[in-house]
């Protein structure tokens, strides 16, 4: 039996249908609510630029996201965006970079003091130690990262406020590796720009950042693609993923150190990639730029990289549309992400420097123009960071704009190197002419900084080889700027003097020669030094192999000495730009022997031009005894590279006056390579020069010449040179060098 109450039921549901409205039966469901959307960003390196176009299509879609996550190249693009930097305006700061210079941390050679370059000439800044008490320390990363940091600050805006993760209007997470654990960190508070730099680290390369007690390294070996981060993050229920990481490498193209050790890295980096991608789900959208050569260090085909992420995103608009709310959301959204810069910079009451260990914080801050109650400039900032950092002194140095209260606070946090004050330097090098002797040295530096609050230093040195010796100074700046300095100094050593006729090497004698002395001075700015004082000279040539043709001789000498040089030159041995000038007296007033006084003088101009990959080098030389007669350890010499290179080096010896000119032009056969720096260059020379009155080689009179052309490299010994020269009427000469002069 049916219930009584259905009949019932049913008239009463005709009545009520008969009495509706029209079409109140027609209503549409309604509109589901949008997923949570995280979005993740890759590492890659340079590929990382494609993640640009991805966000334009994003933009151009109105596709918002709940939450991101970003891994070392991935970080820069996920930081920058969510602290409010647009596509755009990443592309163009990018496009505007020198990437070659941003793994440079220095500020230039031409922007350090002479005295740097002097000694960066002779020791190799690469093979500095620190030397501590637990031994020797060596840096930790190819570059300390400096520049790559402020480029980080200026990008989010830095100068406007401290920019912390967990203030930024979406919720971030930046992926790092802690080196000492091998644990993955996931950096969701603290420094934005701390946590960027941080995430790419690569190791080896980039040094590690210290942060909250922990040293971090480049993401990618435990997170390269973070997509489990925004499921926990916001709760992603639909995932877009970019991955821009390094395809493998064919067991071909493993040839060498480099490539296997970066292909180290890829194996490493593929398997957490693998991992990730198991966690996709058919919602989930995936991204795989097809990037063909552009690989991780083409930081100059970034723009080229974007380009190709914009197609792959377009290619999966359809899909990718699903996600897309109104121009009204999309705006609301976009607009509470965006950054919107102050109307000016702030205005600094404070400079405030962080405690130091050994360096004077009165001659940093000595450093930095800034003044208070004036608008920040950061960009003068910027540059005068990176001209204290080349000191050589820091670690790093950062900056910070804080609020105490009423007053805005910039903040600088130096952090000196952790294997300093004292380090160890070593230098060599080595030449053949495939004739006679291959010369060869070896030497090493002490330096002990900052032993007063002036910044006075300690050095001493010795060398090994064909040329041997020791020495000492103490440099002591005798102001806050140092504009003024002191230098006693000593040394003794002995070289070797080969006499020649007629192409043969007929005897060789030994020189030795120790020294004190005092001269007192002045920096001429970060180019110039000035200087003049007095040295002791003790000096003794003696016959070591051969006929004897010159009287040994010994003899006391005490006189005056001064120089007077400038170097503006971009690079020490392969300058593309600058000039160097070099003027040295010595007037010797006290002699022991029947000689006399005597005096001497001599230097050297040295110019670069560069138009494109051409390089052209003019250099002029020349001396003169301005009274008396010269013992040998005075005497000039001519012969070796880029002073006759067709003739061996010191083949000619003169009393009197000589002279040299030499033009060279050199083209550039390969890029620099990013961190390394190498290049390989060709070059041809032109040498004239003259003798007058030579003691050796008594024939070479007149104007002498040299042709040449040779293959050139920087390598992390020094230069690297390989050519041949000749002479009109002489036979030609291979040679080879190698090393610090």
């Amino acid at each position: 039996m049916r219930p009584a109450y259905l009949p019932v039921a049913l008239a009463a549901c005709l009545a009520a249908a008969l009495l509706a409205p029209p079409g109140a039966g027609a209503q549409s469901p309604a509109k589901a609510a949008r997923p949570k959307v995280g979005l993740v960003l890759g590492g890659g390196g340079a590929r990382g630029g494609a993640h640009l176009g991805v966000l334009e299509v994003l933009e151009e879609l109105r596709i918002p996201f709940d939450c991101v996550a970003g891994t070392s190249m991935g970080a820069l693009a996920a930081g920058a965006y969510v602290a409010g930097v647009s596509p755009a305006e990443m592309k163009e700061t990018i496009s505007k970079t020198d990437w070659s210079g941003m793994f440079d941390d220095s500020a230039g050679r031409d922007s350090v003091s002479l005295r740097r370059k002097q000694i960066d000439d002779r020791f190799y800044s690469g093979l500095e130690f620190g030397v501590t008490k637990d031994g020797l320390r060596y840096r930790e990363g190819a570059v300390a990262g400096e520049k790559i940091k402020l480029f980080f600050n200026a990008l989010v805006r830095a100068d406007l406020g401290e920019r912390n993760i967990e203030d930024l209007p979406i919720p971030l997470t930046l992926i790092a590796t802690d080196i000492g654990t091998g644990e993955r960190v996931a950096m969701r508070e603290g420094n934005l720009t701390t946590a960027m730099r941080a995430s790419m680290s690569v190791p080896g390369a980039i040094a590690p950042v210290v942060r909250d007690g922990r040293k971090l390294v480049d993401g990618g070996l435990v997170d390269n693609v973070p997509i489990q981060e925004v499921r926990d993050r916001c709760g992603a229920q639909v995932v877009i993923a970019v991955n821009v990481g390094s395809p493998l490498m064919k067991p071909d193209e493993v040839t060498g150190v480099l490539s296997v050790m970066g292909q180290m890295v890829n194996l490493l980096t593929e398997q957490n990639v693998a991992k990730s991608l198991s966690l996709l789900k058919p919602a989930d959208i995936y991204m795989r730029p097809e990037l063909g050569d552009i690989t991780a260090a083409s930081f100059e085909r970034q723009i080229e990289a974007s380009a190709i992420g914009r197609e792959n995103a377009l290619a999966q608009a359809d899909k990718l549309r699903a996600l897309s709310v109104s121009p009204e959301e999309f705006r609301a959204w976009r607009s509470r992400v965006r950054l919107t810069p102050a109307p000016r910079p702030p205005v600094i009451d404070e400079v405030r420097i962080a405690e130091t260990r050994f360096i004077n914080a009165t001659e940093l801050r000595a450093g930095i123009e800034q003044k208070e109650g004036e608008p920040l400039d950061s960009t003068a900032l910027s540059r005068d960071i990176v001209l204290i950092y080349s000191r050589g002194d820091l670690q790093s140095l950062d900056y910070s704009v804080l609020k105490e209260r009423e007053k805005t606070i910039l903040r600088l946090t130096p952090l000196e190197k952790s294997w300093g004050p004292d380090y160890l330097r070593f230098g060599l090098n080595f030449a053949s002419d495939f004739r006679s002797e291959s010369p060869y040295n070896i030497r090493a530096l002490y330096r002990k900084s900052w032993m007063n609050a002036f910044g006075g230093e300690w050095l001493a040195g010795a060398q090994l080889g064909s040329n041997q010796g020791l020495f000492t100074e103490f440099y002591q700046p005798l102001d806050y700027r140092q504009h003024f300095f002191a230098r006693p100094y000593a040394s003794a050593g002995q070289s070797k003097v080969g006499l020649y006729f007629d192409g043969d090497r007929l005897a060789e004698y030994r020189v030795r020669e120790s020294q004190l002395g005092l001269e007192a001075g002045a920096n001429l700015g970060v180019h110039g030094q000035a200087k003049a004082g007095w040295r002791e000279r003790r000096l003794r040539s003696t016959l070591d192999t051969g006929p004897s043709i010159l009287p040994d001789a010994k003899e006391e000498v005490g006189g005056i000495t001064a120089n007077v040089a400038l170097d503006t030159q971009d690079f020490a041995f392969f300058p593309t730009k600058g000039y160097q000038a070099d003027l040295n007296y010595f007037d010797a007033q006290r002699v022991s022997d029947t000689r006399g006084k005597y005096g001497r003088v001599d230097g050297r101009l040295q110019g670069a031009w560069s138009p494109g990959d051409l390089i052209f080098l003019g250099a002029v030389e020349g001396g003169t005894a301005t009274y008396g007669s010269l013992p040998l350890a005075d005497a000039f010499f001519l012969g070796g590279r880029n002073r006759l290179s067709a003739y061996a080096p010191g083949q000619i010896i003169g009393t009197e006056a000589y002279g040299v000119a030499s033009v060279q032009a050199q083209y550039r056969l390969t890029k620099p390579m990013p961190l390394l720096g190498l290049s390989l260059l060709a070059g041809l020379s032109y040498e004239a020069g003259y003798m007058k009155n030579p003691i050796t080689e008594p024939n070479l009179t007149g104007g002498l010449n040299s042709y040449g052309l040779y293959l050139a490299s920087n390598t992390i010994f020094g230069p690297l040179y390989i050519g041949y020269a000749w002479t009109k009427d002489r036979s030609g000469r291979f040679y080879f060098f190698i090393g610090t002069p």
